[in-house]
């Protein structure tokens, strides 16, 4: 998530995260507070340039919670690349507190990699788990293939336990085939921290879907590992499509912690089975005659036969049979006879961040761009569908660019003001001071000036003292 600041107020970023309770967003080159409606932020400390010529900061990440869980979320420890927070066990309804850490991990060949990072997470996962569950999620850059998380119990001589109640996780699937030193390292540290990667094994990403998706290829470097507590209660773990907004895909995961599956009926009365509506039927000047014909053919006076020679009780069952038996006769003769009415209605398109430049053009790239993101994200090897996105992604960029740079060639109508002296005159209307012609002039240099000084370039002989702003 390069450049958080330009993103903050993009509305398809606030939608990617208006349903989450606790994000984490890394590499954001921030290190202060920001402001999202109905959140409270997080930072972490960012890496100094180690160089005069570097032009922004290192790493970064936030952590944005909800309002309403503020009170119950606190920084417990911070640093370049990590940020813990620990959650209250009171609104989790568990036994112990949940100690979550949001990690951002330079490559290993870049200036900011320090050799101790791997060490120092460990480190902290030893001392956190003492006093709660664990869960670490972000941006490792660590690329792992299948290599196990576990301790294999392949080639012992006594009987594996292959129940859903047993230790050992199944094995994880994986998109990317790959493995850097940053992944053996990841790979020991879940060892000996007894964790477990939810990447590739949970439900919602069986296939272990590429989390980065670049211009020379994909990987998967994004990952959410937690304690074996934590797995067993992990409800679903999903790899979001890509979109224009980062070249890492957004990962979620929805933990389950101290619930049950029944919730106590309060509302007896609610618990009402619904049903379907009937299907709508056209009726046209010749649908009369055509359900005349369909209700005449053999199929159905033999079955109008029939209705009439049953045999139904005196009672509310024999009621019901009847009226369902006479019911069923027409809609079939309906089906065969008439025109099933159907509504056709048009999703709302939504205007990104409500800006007025963003019109049909803009949404005609948008849409291409998410269909082959969609595509890219099923069949993330194929290298065609790559190059097309981000052949899209430039298109659409450039679009977005160009309309609002269109947008700002509009000529602004200037503040109006009334000078006391001579002028009365609006700001839009420009006689040349020194003659009565008119001459041309810069729009956007005057709309950049103050009121006294778009007063004194139209009539030089003002000062001050002789004009009333309206603003």
């Amino acid at each position: 998530m390069l450049s958080l600041v330009g993103k903050l107020k993009n509305k398809d970023f606030i939608d990617h995260i208006n349903n989450i309770d606790l994000i984490f967003l890394t590499e954001t080159w921030f290190n202060s507070n920001i402001d999202v409606p109905d959140f409270r932020s997080f930072v972490s400390d960012t890496a100094k340039p180690h160089t005069n010529w570097a032009c922004c900061k290192s790493g970064g990440i936030t952590l944005l919670t909800r309002t309403k869980f503020e009170k119950f979320t606190s920084i417990v420890k911070k640093s370049k690349n990590f940020l813990w927070c620990k959650i209250s066990k009171d609104v989790l309804n568990a036994k112990n507190y949940l100690f979550v850490c949001g990690v951002y991990i330079p490559p290993e060949k870049s200036v900011y990699f320090e050799n101790e990072i791997f060490d120092e997470l460990e480190n902290d996962i030893i001392q956190f788990s003492s006093k709660g569950n664990i869960m670490i999620l972000g941006d490792f850059n660590a690329r792992t293939n299948t290599l196990e998380d576990f301790i294999s119990k392949d080639g012992n001589n006594f009987i594996n336990d292959t129940s859903e109640n047993c230790l050992q996780p199944k094995n994880r699937l994986n998109f990317d085939h790959q493995i850097n030193n940053h992944g053996k390292q990841l790979i020991n540290l879940c060892i000996n921290c007894n964790m477990n990667i939810l990447n590739g094994r949970t439900k919602g990403d069986s296939f272990g879907r590429a989390t980065f998706h670049g211009n020379n290829g994909i990987s998967v470097v994004d990952y959410i590992i937690c304690d074996q507590e934590l797995f067993r209660n992990t409800n679903y773990f999903v790899v979001k499509p890509p979109t224009y907004l980062s070249d890492h895909s957004q990962i979620v995961t929805w933990v389950g912690i101290g619930q049950t599956n029944e919730k106590p009926d309060t509302n007896p009365g609610c618990n009402i089975e619904m049903t379907k509506l009937p299907n709508q039927y056209i009726w046209d000047n010749h649908s009369k005659n055509n359900f005349r014909e369909s209700l005449r053919s053999q199929e159905m006076q033999k079955k109008l036969n029939e209705f009439m020679n049953s045999d139904f009780t005196n009672d509310l069952n024999g009621a019901n049979q009847c009226v369902t038996e006479f019911q069923n006769i027409l809609l079939e003769t309906s089906k065969k006879s008439l025109k099933i009415k159907k509504c056709k209605r048009r999703r709302k398109i939504s205007n990104i961040a409500q800006k007025k430049w963003f019109d049909k053009d803009c949404r005609i790239k948008r849409h291409d761009l998410r269909k082959l993101s969609n595509l890219k994200h099923i069949d993330p090897t194929n290298v065609e569908l790559r190059k097309n996105y981000r052949d899209a992604l430039k298109s659409y960029k450039a679009t977005l660019q160009l309309k609002q740079n269109e947008s700002k060639s509009i000529i602004y109508r200037s503040p109006t003001f009334t000078c006391k002296s001579q002028c009365n005159l609006p700001a839009n209307s420009m006689p040349c001071a020194r003659n009565n012609r008119r001459e041309p002039f810069n729009t956007f240099a005057f709309a950049r000036r103050n009121p006294i000084e778009q007063c004194l370039y139209i009539a030089p002989h003002c000062n001050q003292q002789n004009f009333d702003y309206f603003g």
